[in-house]
């Protein structure tokens, strides 16, 4: 009988011990899900208000050049052309129609060639 009541007793404070640990991981996890909601929610926030910018940015660019003179420019042209492209780029990402239908990836354009030849 007194070795029925000591293995129980072990068993007991055992399980006991088991279950106080289980319930400090499991709290910390909760924790951690709560921090990671949150932070989904913020990264939603952030990309929404940047698909808005560059929504809007992108109806400015159409305006801007609607008869094609900033890229007729060679100065201008290289800068509004990029600029194009990177707003094409996030535009596609975000699901939208890019300008002037340039649904070329960043994977799928040639890379840039940043050789420069002297004229003299």
């Amino acid at each position: 009988m007194i070795i029925t009541i000591v293995v129980l007793s072990v068993l007991l404070s055992a399980s006991i011990f088991i279950n106080v640990n289980l319930t400090k991981k499991f709290e910390k996890m909760e924790d951690m899900a709560e921090n990671s909601v949150d932070a989904l929610l913020e990264n939603e926030k952030f990309l929404t208000e940047l698909k808005n910018r560059v929504l809007s940015q992108q109806s400015y660019l159409r305006q801007l050049d609607r008869i094609g003179s900033f890229e007729a420019d060679d100065e201008t042209g290289y800068f509004f052309k990029e600029m194009k492209e990177i707003v094409n780029d996030i535009a596609v990402y975000f699901g939208e129609t890019p300008i002037d239908d340039e649904r070329l990836s960043i994977l799928e354009r040639p890379k840039f060639d940043a050789t420069f030849e002297k004229d003299y």
